[in-house]
């Protein structure tokens, strides 16, 4: 079968690279063709493909134009992605779908509607739809963790936390990435031999972050390192103290799953679907809490990495989210949307 993957990457004028390097689409895209399925992929309007059996959508405020497609043809469309219904309602602007203009929400309404199969990543989302709004043939179909990748090795003990994140004004006020900086200023009045690396693409919230480390004294311990390879994430993964992302919303936690999954220690916040995702296996801290948050730095500082919970965090991204699952998953949608055509 031939299939159209489509996410709207208008603003980037290489989106055939956001295709290889944002990991859940990544990882969709190897899926579909370990499947035996040719992919082609469409990152604008015009590069749709209008030959396509099956039109696989990220995003519902994107999907009017392949499901114009899919009706003209009489072509199945799968839609998936994030859906954030209220979490950060009057929060974040224009995040949540309550907070959207109109017409984005007669956008998303539209492809919830008309969708083939509507893909939801985690549970709270589903639930959180399902009861709100109309929905053709919802579907639960968690994300995947390349657990034969994010897996715990031994590795020398770092002398630092990590976090990665894009430091874009809206995703530095989600992932709560000022109050990573203040509260690891309070920690390192106690431990002043700790470092922070802050990883990602350096966006337009990036020098007041870094003006933020110099006001709190830590600018000479705070690593901004930009955007870093799957390799050497995988290595801060495995040798920080704690993996660190309070966050307000996460519609998965990719970042937080692959931690899990290599053994970190994780500090992030009971949101969005992250106890789905981190379950029993991270510290939960209140979001922006600067005091909550940098006595757990110091709690988990002080603790020694333990190999049996490590191999627990792994078995438990294993039997969950693994690859393996999303994929078994995503042959019997697959298979269910032919048979209906």
């Amino acid at each position: 079968m031939r299939i159209c993957f489509f996410a709207n990457m208008t603003n980037h004028a290489n989106w055939r690279e956001m295709f290889e390097t944002v990991e859940f689409y990544k990882v969709d895209i190897e899926i579909l063709r370990s499947l035996g399925h040719e992919v082609v992929l469409a990152g604008d309007f015009k590069s749709i493909d209008k030959t396509a059996d099956l039109y696989y959508c990220w995003w519902w405020t994107y999907a009017f134009y392949p499901l114009a497609q899919s009706k003209l043809r009489r072509r199945p469309v799968i839609v998936t992605g994030a859906f954030d219904y209220d979490t950060c309602h009057k929060v974040i602007p224009g995040l949540s779908y309550l907070d959207r203009p109109l017409w984005q929400k007669v956008l998303m309404k539209f492809a919830l509607k008309f969708a083939s199969r509507n893909l939801f990543i985690s549970d709270c989302e589903y639930k959180l739809v399902t009861r709100h709004l109309g929905v053709n043939n919802p579907i639960l179909c968690p994300l995947a963790i390349n657990t034969s990748y994010y897996r715990p090795e031994p590795a020398p003990q770092g002398d630092y936390f990590f976090t990665v994140c894009w430091s874009s004004e809206t995703n530095a006020i989600r992932k709560c990435l000022d109050s990573i900086v203040a509260a690891f200023g309070e920690v390192s009045r106690t431990r002043p031999e700790l470092r922070l690396v802050m990883a990602g693409k350096k966006g337009d919230h990036y020098e007041a972050l870094v003006d933020l480390a110099r006001k709190a004294g830590v600018e000479d311990r705070v690593d901004f390192v930009g955007m870093i390879s799957d390799e050497e994430k995988l290595r801060h993964y495995r040798q920080c103290l704690a993996y660190v992302q309070p966050t307000l919303f996460e519609g998965f936690g990719h970042a937080i799953g692959e931690a899990i999954a290599c053994g970190a220690k994780v500090i992030t916040s009971p949101s969005g679907a992250v106890p789905e995702v981190a379950g029993p296996y991270a510290r939960y801290v209140t979001p922006n809490d600067v005091a909550e948050l940098a006595q757990a730095m110091l709690e988990q500082a002080a603790m020694p990495a333990d190999p049996a919970r490590q191999q627990a965090q792994l078995r438990h991204i294993e039997d969950n989210f693994s690859i393996a699952k999303r994929r078994e998953h995503l042959a019997g949608i697959l298979d269910s949307v032919r048979i209906a055509c």
